[in-house]
């Protein structure tokens, strides 16, 4: 039975200022999107997209949310970090589900949460798939390509607006088909 993916973007905060950073900042969640595709069909079969509150350092969030686009009304109906992960088990299968994003830091903000909240980490590692890292393998390229650059070099339709969630995992959901059309297999990716 082919696995299934589940293919996902977070928006996080994150500190660029030269001083001032808060003692222990590490990024929260302010945004998940995502987008469960049945391996056999790729039919979708299932989704979410929320607004997460960030917990420990709600004033940092006001600059990643300006760029990511996120008001404060959409942050009014923001799920709690527990809340999100409950939703994102939902959809995940351990052992059945490829975990899949565009680079590793997702999964590294998820986990850092996790610990951080003193919540167990619903993904298995050896269930992650990092496209870009994988996408860059198969171009034989040392460095690594951007979503919307790997959407345009493939010829992959892209939808929604960069850097919103919901759109970037969608979007990488495309990059990952159209990979697999030109006869890239996800196993090839997994523990390199």
């Amino acid at each position: 039975m082919a696995k299934d993916f589940l293919i996902v973007d977070l928006e996080f905060t994150q500190y660029t200022r030269p001083t001032g950073r808060p003692r222990a900042f590490f990024p929260e969640i302010i945004e998940i999107g995502g987008v469960l595709l049945d391996g056999g069909t790729f039919e979708e079969k299932g989704g979410l997209q929320h607004f997460v509150k960030p917990h420990f350092f709600p004033r940092q969030a006001a600059e990643s949310m300006a760029f990511c686009m996120i008001t404060e009304d959409d942050m009014k109906q923001a799920v709690s970090f527990q809340t999100m992960l409950e939703k994102l088990s939902a959809l995940y299968a351990p052992g059945r589900t490829l975990f899949v994003t565009w680079g590793e830091a997702d999964y590294q903000v998820i986990d850092e949460g996790c610990r951080r909240h003193g919540a167990q980490n619903p993904i298995r590692p050896e269930d992650c798939l990092d496209l870009a890292a994988a996408y860059k393998r198969y171009k034989q390229d040392r460095l690594t390509t951007g979503l919307k650059r790997a959407a345009e070099e493939l010829g992959a339709e892209t939808d929604g607006l960069w850097h919103t969630a919901q759109a970037d995992a969608v979007n990488t959901g495309k990059v990952l088909l159209k990979l697999m059309e030109k006869g890239w297999k996800p196993e090839d990716a997994l523990g390199a």
